[in-house]
């Protein structure tokens, strides 16, 4: 029987809910797959935890965890890439494998702990990192491993998913949406990286760097909040079939990939528009299997410790995947370049004349309308919303359509562009 001694770094609701977790299933772990999980350490700056069925030792300097002899895996959960690199590093520098739920770690720092790792030969688990419970990471890197990814695209962040689905089913504001979200403890007291995109768009540039097989830098992915989405557009997207989702995005057209995190309408029949709440899913389509989706919980102490585990048991299994050798260059398009239909929504003063001029200047970027939407009893102080869905366009030209729209007297600004992705 295989025996490894582990460490354990964080002790929020993660890792007490992983403490529970490794006691509790300890047996099954020796009797499934003949390997003997021993939880022997844990680092707590408290000095304490609150599990009273763990009987190893606590230390209070995390960084002193990864230099005990004892231990062939560090486990980290604390979050955040201060303590958390300093730890990653020191864990592999003293030959532990390491295994981390920590997104913002491997988004920003993973190119040189891989290259840390296949120095050692050590593996680095991360399946946590991305959509909770859901073994979307070993699906990529193993599952989809002979197939070439054509896109991937999905819904990463619970929060936001659970503030559109409060607007679009429930009808209510965003405000009263990101209210119940964090009474439910679904977002948090400051909620700017789940709601501006941050948490999104670092789990997408993981995503990438497995389905793409090159590095990502943050700075080339295009990051978009759900902050600027109000009810409006929710029930004009009802009205046109289309339900406005958070979405993740990478797409290889072959010559072009494009690599984006930000709000959009899809249809009403798709799989991730039926997604609700606090529900992750990613839907992959590949060469030889066209598309398969992966759905379920993408946050939660249980459904974390879930995967830290499976990273587990692959190291008690001897498996050694070396990520470096994934760190190919890439070049990842200028999302200027990136077409795709859009959305627009302008309020105007009701005066005769103003859709003609608006009409105008999309005539003059050679832009074509697919759909006009302009409705009298939503007047607000001679205000009125009109609604102009454009054929598919690139960023450049729309965000040069919009400045313009912006100068026009009739036009208040700001105005509203979301896009639709098929």
């Amino acid at each position: 029987m295989k025996k490894i001694n582990i460490a354990l770094c964080g002790t929020g609701n993660v890792g007490s809910s992983f403490i529970d977790l490794v006691l509790k299933n300890k047996q099954k772990m020796m009797s499934n797959f003949d390997i003997d999980i021993n939880l022997t350490l844990i680092g707590s700056r408290k000095g304490e935890i609150d599990n009273t069925q763990f009987e190893g030792t606590i230390e209070k300097d995390i960084l002193k965890v990864p230099l005990n002899a004892e231990i062939d895996v560090v486990i980290e959960l604390i979050g955040g890439t201060d303590i958390s690199y300093d730890l990653a590093k020191l864990s592999l520098e003293n030959g532990k494998h390491f295994v981390t739920a920590n997104k913002a770690l491997i988004a920003e720092k993973g190119s040189e702990l891989f290259e840390l790792a296949s120095k050692k030969n050590l593996h680095l688990g991360f399946e946590a990192s991305v959509g909770g419970g859901i073994p979307i990471i070993r699906t990529l890197r193993d599952g989809l491993i002979s197939n070439r990814v054509n896109w991937f695209k999905g819904i990463l962040n619970g929060t936001s998913n659970y503030i559109l689905s409060k607007m679009f089913l429930e009808n209510q504001t965003y405000e009263s949406a990101l209210k119940s979200a964090q009474e439910l403890g679904f977002a948090e007291p400051d909620p700017t990286f789940d709601i501006d995109g941050t948490d999104a768009y670092q789990k997408t540039s993981i995503l990438s760097f497995l389905s793409f097989n090159g590095e990502i830098s943050l700075d080339k992915i295009y990051r978009e909040g759900i902050n600027k989405i109000e009810s409006l557009d929710m029930e004009y997207g009802k009205e046109l079939g289309f339900v406005i989702k958070p979405l993740s995005l990478g797409i290889n057209y072959g010559e072009k990939l494009f690599i984006g995190s930000f709000p959009a309408f899809i249809k009403e029949n798709e799989i991730l528009a039926n997604v609700n709440f606090e529900t992750n899913v990613i839907e992959v389509n590949s060469e030889n299997l066209n598309s398969t989706a992966y759905q379920g919980p993408g946050a939660g102490g249980y459904p974390t410790s879930t995967s830290v585990m499976n990273d587990l048991i692959d190291i008690g299994k001897g498996k050694v995947f070396d990520y470096f050798n994934l760190l190919n260059p890439i070049q990842i398009d200028s999302f200027d370049e990136f077409k795709t239909p859009r959305y627009l929504r302008l309020m105007v003063k009701d005066e005769p004349g103003v859709v003609a001029e608006i009409s105008k200047l999309i005539a003059e970027k050679n832009l074509s309308i697919d759909n006009l939407i302009q409705k009298e009893k939503q007047k607000s102080d001679e205000i009125i919303p009109i609604v102009i869905v454009l054929g598919e366009c690139s960023e450049k030209v729309v965000n040069s359509l919009i400045k313009e729209l912006e100068k026009l007297p009739k036009v208040k600004s700001p105005i509203q562009q979301i896009r639709f992705i098929n």
